[in-house]
């Protein structure tokens, strides 16, 4: 990324309002959204990751929006790659780009820059799963993350497992802790970033989230997962890891009830949303507006906000 670029971006965990903010926004200003959102790049999966509505695609363009199939490999480094084009192609249009960022991890890898990693063969692939498996036999590997990686355990809750993973996979293959490597692409790497970050009541978020879920429910999530199976899609894709999916397959299995399911997808949101709030907390200049005082004011704010940049 250009050291010049200086880039607006929507932060706020979800539930938040980012998507009807956003659309205010563009509009005012002439914008055009890019979606940071590790599952809204799923084809398909369209009600669980709550996608902005086709009709306002339409009105204000969208990218890194249904880019790929559940089971095509994605990661924070191919969004990167992604989303560098199209900024390169809102530019030339003269158009402001929005970033509307519900993950993190793949804006970090827009702003800091991914480090690149040895070619990943099949064979040794299937060797690091093995010792990853010997390794979980013997201790958490939380624990073993720690041991070899301190640095990066601290940024990496003790439940998400696929970064855990991810950190000691790179452990394995480089010989060298991923925070080390991490390190080294943030000096080549100098990001512009004007943060708008958005929040709101612990409670009145929770109440939010609750809402959607039913919402999603009554208007076919359900079916979604179930059209999803249909289609032959193996359960434990990384792109079900998405709260929602996992258990409604599970009620497809029968291993619990409707009821159940959608409890737990509650659960595990407002869970999402605590994470997302942690990380957001961690980032440095962001403008926090609370959005319970109403859009239109903010929208006036944020825009006052770039003018300044």
């Amino acid at each position: 990324m250009r050291s010049e670029r200086i880039l607006p971006v929507i932060i706020g965990p979800t539930c938040v309002g980012k998507t009807a903010f956003s659309i205010e926004l563009a509009l005012s200003c002439g914008a055009e959204i890019i979606s940071c959102d590790s599952r809204q790049v799923y084809i398909g999966m369209d009600i669980g990751t709550a996608k902005t509505p086709y009709h306002l695609q339409q009105i204000i363009p969208h990218h890194l929006i249904n880019v790929v199939y559940p089971d095509e490999e994605f990661n924070a480094q191919i969004w990167s790659s992604y989303a560098e084009k199209s900024l390169a192609k809102i530019q030339e249009r003269r158009r402001i780009p929005l970033i509307v960022c519900g993950t993190g991890l793949y804006l970090s890898a827009l702003t800091d820059g991914f480090f690149s990693l040895p070619d990943l063969t099949k064979e040794k692939k299937n060797e690091i799963e093995l010792k990853i498996k010997e390794i979980e036999k013997k201790s958490p590997i939380y624990d073993f993350l720690i041991n070899i990686d301190k640095e990066s355990a601290l940024r990496i809750h003790p439940n998400d497992k696929y970064r855990i993973k991810r950190a000691i996979e790179i452990y394995l293959l480089t010989g060298e802790p991923a925070s080390l490597h991490k390190k080294r692409t943030k000096q080549t790497k100098k990001e512009g970033i004007c943060y708008i970050g958005l929040t709101m009541s612990r409670k009145e978020l929770y109440r939010r989230i609750n809402k959607r879920v039913d919402n999603m429910i009554n208007d076919g999530f359900v079916e979604e997962v179930e059209f999803l199976l249909k289609c032959g899609y193996n359960e434990t894709l990384k792109a079900f890891q998405a709260p929602g999916y996992r258990e409604l397959i599970e009620f497809f299995k029968g291993s619990i009830s409707l009821k159940s399911a959608i409890s737990e997808t509650k659960t595990k949101t407002r869970n999402y949303a605590k994470r997302q709030y942690t990380r957001f907390k961690k980032l440095k200049g962001v403008n926090w507006f609370n959005v319970s005082e109403g859009y239109t004011e903010i929208v006036k704010n944020a825009i006052d906000v770039f003018k300044k940049i």
